[in-house]
């Protein structure tokens, strides 16, 4: 390329007057609105419900009503199918906390159905176990609500779980 070439090429181009610097640029103040916060609070965790079953109170109408619905679709899912109660305690837990942890809104677990054929009987054990630990255990503040899904997603032998949001 010759100087006359690169002239004609140049020759509209115009020097930007300015002289900013970095130093002078000053960045736009980010305002966050109280109102539209949701975070759960270190008070509201320890001074928390424990969560039952089928229990809607601790959430707002529209929000209810979209869980009933099971409008939110599970995010993790957790197959205890074929483990014992006590490593799948540790597994619920686990499983829990790391989905609140990730920021996981809604998660399903899934215990199975058992055979409930005679009163003292061994089978089931999961899905008569699993509720109670989601409702007396250290995870219980993770969790806003929980229920019975439909039979597309398991029914008797699953429990549909909204966690609530996590804490920023």
């Amino acid at each position: 390329m010759t100087d006359e070439s690169w002239d004609e090429a140049v020759k509209g181009v115009k020097k930007i007057k300015t002289n900013r610097h970095v130093d002078e640029i000053k960045p736009k103040e980010i305002v966050i609105r109280a109102d539209k916060v949701k975070t759960v609070t270190f008070d509201v965790l320890k001074n928390s419900q424990s969560v039952q079953k089928d229990d809607f109170s601790q959430m707002d109408g529209s929000l209810a009503k979209r869980f009933k619905r099971e409008e939110f679709k599970p995010q993790a899912v957790l197959d205890l199918h074929g483990i014992t109660e006590k490593a799948a305690f540790d597994r619920v837990c686990d499983f829990i906390k790391s989905a609140y942890d990730s920021g996981k809104r809604c998660v399903l677990i899934i215990t199975g159905k058992g055979l409930d054929e005679e009163i003292f009987s061994t089978r089931g054990v999961l899905r008569k176990s699993v509720p109670q630990w989601l409702s007396g255990s250290e995870i219980s503040p993770l969790i806003l609500a929980y229920k019975n899904p439909s039979e597309a997603l398991g029914g008797a032998g699953a429990l549909y779980i909204l966690l609530r949001k996590r804490i920023v």
